[in-house]
């Protein structure tokens, strides 16, 4: 009786440790510490059935983490494809996905335009993502040769790989850990507040805050333009679409605050963000008559020296105009059919044609609306008139590469046209004060 009681203690004490040792694996890690030696089997992609880490040492590994709906991440395949064979067996580059092995399989065979790199995909990860934690992808991890994380989200780069490879300095911004908290008010005199509002460098203070539960709360980041377009498009209830090309309008010396430049590479992009992003918060009581936006727009005006409003002014645009007086798009009333679409960067196939078969001119409006802004970043207005249902059919290649010169010959069958020319428009004007 005696040697079973011990044997039962034995038990208990073995699985009390595997537990223990199991939550210290899954604790989140910092630079400098050991990676535990997992083993992963649920592999894609590879001829190799499982990976275990310890099994990498002496290589620099780098964890790729994506998603399915991360067109970043996807656009970025092509790259780490390029990169794994110019360094080859001095390092290893893996993806990592939450999802399970079939559905990564079933996302590649769905989206035959994803490029495939040969790397090997970790799916069904729980584990990483808990020692690695982090919002958002892509999500890079550098594991060092001797099984230690390197660096914390640090851009895949041909430089960066070379610097660690030969034990140089990279020149990387210093990664800033956010802090959530709910407000910075003091909750003392909550109830004496008349309203609260911050304006801060997220980047350089790493804080981030919180819906606040002192009443009516508002909480945005992004760039001065950004703040401004929400502020106004709240103020106007959407009216203005302030957020499409062509409806902001910066009259400035300087713009290169307002705009992210061009063919920044990873570094200079990374100053630009940390030195440009800002976050907004601002707090209400629910006794207070006061409306967010024209809180936010005042205190906007008075942070960055700028004059905010509304006016009319010409912009010049891309107009869909009719080249003739024939209808030639009206529909014949046969069974409606809808696949109008471009193929999207992450890159699903709608077939060779696509087709809006007894289908409102209003779709096809805004599908080429679509198109005009958010493919070729210009503005965009329907001046053709037109309206009830029709019937109109692109072949793929005008549609998947937005180029325009494709998209005017696809028009003109059906006497339509692009033109590009001034039309006054409501824009949110930003002057300096």
């Amino acid at each position: 009786m005696r040697k079973l009681i011990i044997l039962l203690n034995l038990i208990i004490l073995i699985v009390l440790l595997s537990k223990t040792s199991l939550k210290a694996q899954n604790k989140s890690l910092t630079v400098g510490d050991e990676v535990p030696d997992f083993t992963f089997k649920n592999i894609f992609n590879s001829s190799n059935a499982q990976i275990k880490l310890s099994d990498l040492r002496g290589k620099l590994v780098i964890l790729d983490f994506w998603g399915v709906f991360c067109i970043p991440c996807i656009e970025e395949f092509p790259k780490l494809d390029s990169l794994q064979k110019m360094f080859g067996k001095e390092i290893q580059i893996i993806t990592v996905n939450p999802l399970d092995r079939d559905s990564i399989r079933r996302f590649f065979k769905s989206h035959s335009k994803v490029y495939l790199p040969s790397l090997p995909f970790i799916t069904s990860d729980t584990v990483l993502q808990k020692i690695f934690p982090h919002q958002g992808n892509p999500y890079i991890v550098w594991i060092g040769k001797d099984g230690k994380m390197l660096l914390d989200d640090v851009p895949v780069t041909q430089p960066n790989i070379e610097a660690i490879l030969s034990n140089k300095t990279m020149k990387v911004p210093e990664a800033v850990k956010n802090n959530y908290i709910e407000s910075l008010f003091d909750k003392r005199w909550s109830d004496d507040m008349v309203y609260s509002s911050y304006i801060y460098k997220g980047a350089d203070l790493g804080l981030k805050l919180e819906k606040s539960k002192i009443g009516q709360s508002f909480s945005e980041g992004g760039t001065v333009m950004f703040l401004y377009q929400r502020a106004w498009e709240g103020l106007t209830s959407g009216k203005y679409g302030f957020f499409r090309p062509g409806r902001t309008v910066i009259q400035t010396k300087d713009s290169t605050k307002y705009f992210e430049p061009k063919n920044l590479n990873d570094y200079d992009k990374q100053v630009w963000l940390r030195d440009n992003l800002y976050w907004y918060q601002s707090s209400v009581p629910n006794d207070k008559p006061y409306n967010l936006y024209e809180l936010m727009k005042e205190d906007l005006n008075r942070a960055f020296h700028l004059n905010a409003g509304i006016e009319k002014r010409p912009v010049k645009c891309l107009v869909l105009v009719r080249t003739s007086s024939t209808d030639k798009i009206k529909t014949q009333g046969h069974k409606p059919v809808d696949s109008f679409f471009n193929a999207d960067r992450i890159g699903k196939d709608y077939g060779p044609t696509r087709s809006l078969i007894n289908q409102p001119f209003s779709k096809f409006s805004k599908r080429l609306t679509g198109l005009m802004e958010y493919g070729l970043k210009k503005p965009f207005v329907d001046q053709s008139g037109y309206n009830g249902n029709i019937d109109i059919q692109f072949k793929a290649d005008a549609l998947d590469g937005i180029v325009l010169a494709n998209l005017r010959n696809a028009l003109k069958i059906y006497d339509l046209d692009l033109v590009e020319k001034d039309v006054d428009l409501t824009v949110l004007s930003l002057k300096e004060n």
